[in-house]
């Protein structure tokens, strides 16, 4: 873990500006509100940053955070943050209801939904850890919980596991590779997933069976996106819906089967087009990895979303190392229209 930010003094304009920018970096866009108090301490620490991010905030201030649509529209991330509130308590306001999470308590805030988050000192301290997970990896994991708005305890039957799997990211997540990284946040997900899991059973069912459904269909899909014979129809089958309720419930969503998949596996081919493990791999075998049937319709679809073939793409990467973000900002995102109106 590092101190990614520190401020102890009582310049409360430098404060707020200088701490409301580390927030927008490490989250999302808001508008910040921080309780003023003649002298000001705060601290945020992180540790690890793939496959999530974990940040500690440690404040002897209360600090309000509240993001709208316009917040939403104009900064788009995806991310689910997890709370695990050492100290003080952390009061979350949505549209559907308003929850206090008191310490040892947890509960999950979603990205892309309006909130204001009020956080108060015990009196000394506000404490708390964030799991900052990208949408992908809580729909692969936590997929029940898409629509969960309630705070839960952490004192359930695999409270250590949680706790242990959490101090173990804390404390030694910058020194994990990312193969030792990923299993042990997988593992951390799916115990919190189970207690969540236990709680969606017995709670009042707020949300639509669609949202269920759509849930349900995205978690497959993430878990088999290498699989290049994944099929419309076996995604129906082991969701256990009809192929043509599937279709009606993407339709619903505004999207299609071949686009949830296209817009998955080129990320991640493009991905491991550049990292270091994978650089001596040929581009069939990256296709290949990316749930591809060929080479050549992987180099196609690569290039029409990106506007250069695999081989440009990570020949741009090695010429400069150094110039690594350069290129891959250079690069325009993925089109929808121009991607997936093509058979898959």
């Amino acid at each position: 873990m590092h101190t990614i930010y520190s401020y102890s003094g009582s310049d409360f304009a430098e404060f707020r500006r200088t701490y409301a920018e580390v927030v927008r970096q490490e989250y999302y866009e808001g508008d910040l509100e921080m309780e003023v108090r003649p002298f000001i301490d705060l601290t945020v620490q992180k540790s690890l940053a793939h496959p999530l991010s974990l940040v500690r905030i440690i404040s002897n201030s209360g600090i309000s955070f509240r993001r709208s649509w316009h917040h939403i529209r104009d900064n788009k991330t995806g991310v689910r943050v997890i709370w695990f509130i050492r100290s003080g308590s952390l009061q979350i306001t949505r549209s559907r209801n308003t929850c206090t999470v008191e310490a040892g308590e947890c509960a999950i805030l979603d990205s892309n939904t309006p909130f204001h988050a009020c956080a108060q000192t015990d009196g000394e301290h506000f404490d708390a850890v964030q799991a900052i997970v990208p949408a992908h990896l809580f729909l692969s994991h936590l997929a029940t919980a898409s629509g969960f708005d309630a705070s839960f305890a952490v004192n359930f039957d695999n409270r250590e596991v949680v706790v242990k799997l959490l101090d173990l990211l804390l404390g030694d997540g910058d020194a994990l590779s990312v193969n030792a990284a990923e299993p042990l946040a997988a593992a951390f997900l799916e115990a919190i997933a189970d207690r969540v899991g236990n709680l969606v059973d017995t709670a009042p069912k707020r949300q639509r069976v669609i949202d269920v459904r759509l849930a349900d269909i995205k978690a497959y899909i993430m878990k088999n996106l290498t699989d290049p014979d994944l099929t419309y129809d076996e995604v129906a089958a082991k969701c256990g819906i009809s192929p043509r309720y599937l279709c009606y419930l993407l339709k619903s969503d505004d999207t299609s089967f071949s686009k949830l998949l296209w817009s998955q596996r080129l990320p991640k081919a493009r991905e491991w087009l550049v990292l270091p493990e994978f650089k001596d791999y040929p581009i069939q075998e990256i296709a290949f990895m990316s749930g591809f049937k060929s080479a050549a319709h992987f180099s196609r679809m690569f290039k029409s979303a990106y506007g250069c073939a695999p081989k440009e793409y990570r020949a741009k990467f090695e010429s400069d190392a150094q110039g690594m973000t350069a290129a891959a900002g250079s690069l325009p995102p993925l089109d929808g229209e121009l991607l997936f109106d093509r058979a898959a």
